[in-house]
């Protein structure tokens, strides 16, 4: 089985404990293009001349790429880029070579960060400057792309169900403090496309619920960690409650239907869904909680896991039936996929494939691994 996945700053694909990287070409010509442009007035501030006149002045050429998503397409692959104030979705195969691409969509102001594919149905995180991400939905070969959600808020982690007919994510609400953001607890919504109505299915002030997905068997997968209000908060839900705005459900017949939730979750980060700041090696931002890395896997170490990781134990993955019995499947758990033996998961220092059976194997080593799709070996990459 091979493991397709993003750090946010690549694309790699992974098996048998080696990962090769999936260069963009798109992300390849963009830096070439703005490296050039640079090179083209580059006169006008070096040389004794500028000096001169006081004009000398060191540019910068480093351009800011992203990945936000990937998602298994037929027999390529999509994935989400960010370049600069730019980005886009394009289509590739799994090639190592910097390949021409196919395009989806792509302009000025348009980043798209998560990503799920259901035939030729994609539902995208789509991301705004001011912390704001909603879900889009494209069916391709179209490029036009319909937000279902609305307002002061933050979805992520779109995926479908098997018969296409629902769609599955976290949700959150903002709050709009004088010094930064802040954002309720994650919780798990669910959309109807054909009757383009919304429900939550999972909320509650002290926990997050991240990333859901179903099963073949109807199981509810998840990531669950406790809340963390944040340092303005002083844990005074019941405040940041009342800060949070209403969200609405926009249904593609251009109709609002408004809802009021209590709470939701989600946090700001660069492309995602799972949405990820790096602070340094020691300290991560990760699903707007801080994460002291180090910390963590010198514990988790210590305790003699075999892969440790850099997650603490309090974010696990859990499986839910339909009568509400959760089962923790994994502790430490960054982000997880679905396969048919199985799940894979990624614990911020490995990615690892936990068989039905219950064994647990390494496909490979990976510092923050997301977006995580399993191709399993009967399909052709």
């Amino acid at each position: 089985m091979k493991v397709l996945y993003t750090t946010g700053d690549a694309i790699f694909l992974a098996e048998n404990g080696k990962t090769s990287e999936l260069p963009s070409y798109r992300a390849m010509q963009y830096r070439q293009t703005v490296q050039q442009l640079h090179d083209n007035k580059a006169w006008k501030t070096t040389g004794k001349g500028a000096m001169f006149m006081g004009v000398a002045a060191e540019e910068e050429t480093d351009v800011k790429v992203s990945f936000g998503g990937v998602a298994r397409y037929h027999d390529e692959f999509l994935y989400s880029v960010i370049l600069d104030a730019s980005g886009g979705l394009y289509r590739r195969d799994f090639s190592e070579k910097p390949n021409p691409e196919g395009h989806v969509c792509s302009g000025n102001d348009m980043r798209f960060g998560a990503i799920a594919v259901h035939g030729e149905d994609v539902a995208a995180c789509v991301q705004y400057p001011d912390g704001r991400s909603h879900i889009g939905l494209l069916h391709l070969p179209q490029s036009y792309c319909t937000e279902i959600t609305d307002g002061d808020s933050v979805e992520s982690a779109p995926s479908w169900s098997k018969d296409g007919r629902l769609l599955y994510f976290s949700t959150c609400g903002i709050g709009r403090g004088a010094q930064r953001l802040r954002f309720s607890p994650q919780s798990i919504a669910e959309y109807n496309v054909n009757t383009q109505q919304m429900k939550i299915l999972l909320e509650d002030p002290k926990t997050d619920y991240i990333s859901p997905k179903h099963d073949n068997d109807g199981n509810l997968w998840y990531i669950r960690q406790p809340y963390d209000p944040g340092e303005e908060s002083n844990g005074n839900i019941l405040l940041d409650t009342l800060l949070f705005p209403v969200r609405m459900i926009k249904a593609l017949g251009g109709f609002l239907n408004m809802f009021s939730m209590r709470y939701g979750g989600e946090s700001l980060r660069s492309g995602g869904n799972v949405k990820s700041k790096h602070k340094s090696e020691k300290d991560l931002f990760i699903e707007g909680n801080l994460i002291h890395a180090e910390k963590n896997l010198r514990e988790n170490t210590h305790a003699g896991e075999q892969y440790p990781g850099i997650l603490p134990k309090t974010r696990v993955l859990v499986r839910r039936t339909d009568d509400g019995k959760e089962e923790v499947m994994a502790k430490g758990v960054l982000d997880y996929c679905l396969c048919q033996d199985g799940f894979v998961y990624s614990n911020g220092s490995h990615i690892l494939h936990r068989r039905q059976d219950g064994r647990t194997e390494q496909v490979a080593k990976a510092h923050i691994a997301l977006r995580l799709t399993a191709i399993e070996q009967e399909d052709t990459v």
